[in-house]
């Protein structure tokens, strides 16, 4: 997940650039799953990353000395929840104001860290250990340093070698930008892979793309040569729906709601009065794509397919739709079919998040009782049914 406003920029400028390559149908589509090929990941760890979920807000966008919220963020009823909905992993995201010092890891925070996992991994949880830049490292200017990158993630490695090798895995980066320079960012994912393994070979690492993890640049991506590498994709898409009235995506998205799912011409103009006359011709153009269940499958499938041809492993990292101005039963048809896009093509995939409104929003109330979003659960994961 990211606050840049250009991604809404780039993410609707690819809905134009495939239109032509779309489906117009309107049921869920039907196919098998993709076989993963393992490339070197161990199969303990393959077996656990299937279904999992982003937690977002216990080491993310969370104050670097809030010690009540690194020190105890998820209760009980948590984790009751993660065996409810099945999870197997979880995406632990580590903003670099609470862990990135200088290119080496803030010691009192990683002890933090350390604990959350060991406690994620006693519930039987594998963890992707996320750091989850927005842009604020700014790794993509022109010139800058990245040295302390690479020493950050080496120090990394030294704390865990030999340690938890099947249940944690580095994820380097979350969503790299790198727009205009993507070179810059493989040249230094390929020295940060190989400094890690230098320190600690069987360490599993999630790699991933330019233009923030997307699912283009996924399938324009060389793959590393170096084995037992997972790489990562986010989904958003269609990006008109799923971050209607985002505030932090720029002024477009922002005015946006009401936005249906599946969209077609007859759709929108049932709604199209709520939207700014500068703005129409953007929502008449996504009713006039009809994207549906078909679009999301053919999405998915399209990362699928590339780990496939290159015979390595792919993972979901990110999907979710904002909910606070989208129509209930649009998001709920989403949902419906992103579980079955998901299931038929068996793709490893974590939610964003668990504790994020794009999925299922947890909240503890004043009594300390945990609050999910129940349409979640029941689109989703057909929990509740």
């Amino acid at each position: 997940m990211t606050t840049n406003g250009s991604r809404w920029t780039r993410a609707f400028g690819a809905v134009a650039v495939v239109a032509g390559l779309m489906t117009t149908a309107t049921s869920t589509p039907q196919g098998g799953p993709l076989a993963q090929a393992p490339n070197g990941v161990p199969a303990a760890l393959m077996k656990k990353l299937t279904r999992g979920a982003n937690i977002t807000r216990w080491f993310g966008y969370v104050s670097p000395t809030d010690t009540s919220i690194l020190g105890g963020y998820l209760v009980d009823e948590d984790y009751q929840n993660f065996k409810k909905m099945g999870l197997q992993f979880v995406r632990l995201c580590v903003t670099p104001s609470v862990i990135y010092r200088k290119g080496a890891p803030d010691p009192v925070n990683l002890k933090f860290v350390d604990s959350g996992i060991d406690r994620l991994q006693k519930a039987g949880l594998a963890v992707l250990w996320d750091l989850h830049d927005n842009g604020e490292m700014k790794l993509d200017e022109p010139g800058h340093d990245n040295a302390g990158f690479i020493r950050f993630w080496e120090e990394l490695a030294r704390h865990y070698k030999g340690k938890s090798e099947t249940s944690i895995v580095f994820e380097l980066l979350n969503e790299p930008i790198f727009q205009r320079n993507p070179e810059v960012w493989y040249k230094l994912q390929q020295q940060t892979v190989e400094a890690i393994r230098t320190i600690d070979p069987k360490r599993t690492i999630l790699v991933a793309s330019t233009g923030w993890d997307g699912i283009d640049t996924l399938i324009a991506m060389k793959p590393l040569e170096e084995k037992n590498l997972i790489y990562s994709f986010h989904c958003y898409d269609p990006f008109i729906f799923s971050h209607q009235g985002a505030t932090w995506t720029g002024e477009q998205q922002k005015v946006m709601r009401d936005i249906p799912f599946p969209s077609s011409p007859e759709a929108v103009e049932a709604m199209i009065d709520k939207i700014p006359d500068q703005y129409k011709g953007a929502v008449r153009f996504y009713g006039n794509q009809k994207l549906s269940a078909q679009y999301l499958y053919d999405r998915l499938s399209t990362a699928m397919r590339w780990g496939a041809q290159n015979h390595v492993p792919v993972l979901l990292g990110e999907f979710g739709a904002f909910p606070p101005v989208s129509p209930p039963e649009s998001r709920a048809r989403w949902f419906d079919a992103m579980h079955d896009a998901i299931h038929q093509l068996g793709v490893p995939n974590a939610l964003w998040g668990y504790d994020d409104a794009f999925g299922f929003g947890r909240e503890k109330s004043a009594d300390g009782k945990v609050h999910i979003d129940e349409l979640t659960l029941k689109h989703l994961y057909k929990i509740g049914q």
